[in-house]
């Protein structure tokens, strides 16, 4: 339930950052008859295929050439820039409660944190490079080489990832408690699956070989890229495991009990 609900969160949030960031740029936005409704960016629909999903309601792309060019970056980075603030709200409350008086919470905000950072994860560093979609009409609004954004991008995602992995998930089990390590490797496993999904999102559905030879650049470092976020899941998941195996939660939360007495 804490992960169905994350996902909603996670996607309300990005397609909400596209919305707020446009009506704060005074663009004026006649949602359809549902979204009046429920008030959202965001409708719930079925797709084709008879699985329930979701869409954007609100479609900001019409709206950027009669944009300048700073107001069209921002409403194209603006459900990025929502996951990221979302993802570090859920960084600093895991931390500061530990989850021994929020429970409940800890865990969908466990799972909100792993929702939005892996939505950052798909974006960066692979639709750097798209010809399309969120990043793509804010670096061409802005002028802005796609390396000159990639690095950075992507150390805070991977910072990102690897302090949810080595720091998060072991004080979730241990603060839960979650004593079984059966299921703290079922926890680990559905937070990389989560990831991995994310990450084969974009190459699966977006891109052809025009965007990955769009650029001169991109001919020898996509292989890179794509080679290199494996490896790094992988060194994820194996270090996260390491972790989780080396817990004692009984003995970590007698401590915290005999403390606050």
């Amino acid at each position: 339930m804490s992960i169905v609900i994350a996902r909603v969160i996670e996607l309300f949030v990005h397609e909400s950052g596209h919305y707020l960031v446009a009506r704060a740029v005074g663009i004026v936005v006649r949602p359809d008859p549902v979204q009046s409704l429920i008030t959202s960016p965001v409708s719930i629909v079925r797709y084709q295929v008879g699985i329930p999903g979701f869409y954007e309601t609100f479609n900001y792309i019409p709206h950027l050439p009669g944009s300048t060019s700073w107001s069209a970056g921002l409403i194209s980075i603006g459900g990025l820039v929502f996951n990221a603030l979302l993802a570090a709200l859920c960084f600093w409350f895991i931390l500061k409660t530990q989850g021994i008086r929020y429970k409940s919470l800890m865990t969908i905000s466990l799972w909100v944190l792993i929702f939005n950072l892996g939505s950052l994860f798909s974006y960066v560093p692979l639709r750097v490079f798209s010809t399309t979609g969120d990043v793509w009409y804010f670096l061409s609004s802005l002028w802005i080489h796609p390396l000159i954004f990639l690095f950075p991008a992507l150390i805070l995602v991977s910072a990102g990832l690897i302090i949810c992995y080595s720091v998060i998930l072991p004080l979730y089990c241990i603060s839960i408690p979650v004593k079984s390590k059966a299921l703290r490797i079922f926890i680990l496993i559905c937070s990389t699956i989560i990831l991995l999904l994310y990450l084969t999102g974009p190459v699966l559905s977006e891109f052809n070989l025009h965007d990955i030879l769009s650029l001169p650049e991109m001919t020898s470092i996509f292989p890179v890229i794509v080679t290199g976020q494996c490896v790094f899941l992988v060194a994820l998941f194996l270090a996260g495991l390491l972790r989780l195996n080396s817990l004692q939660s009984s003995r970590y939360l007698g401590k915290r009990r005999r403390s606050d007495r």
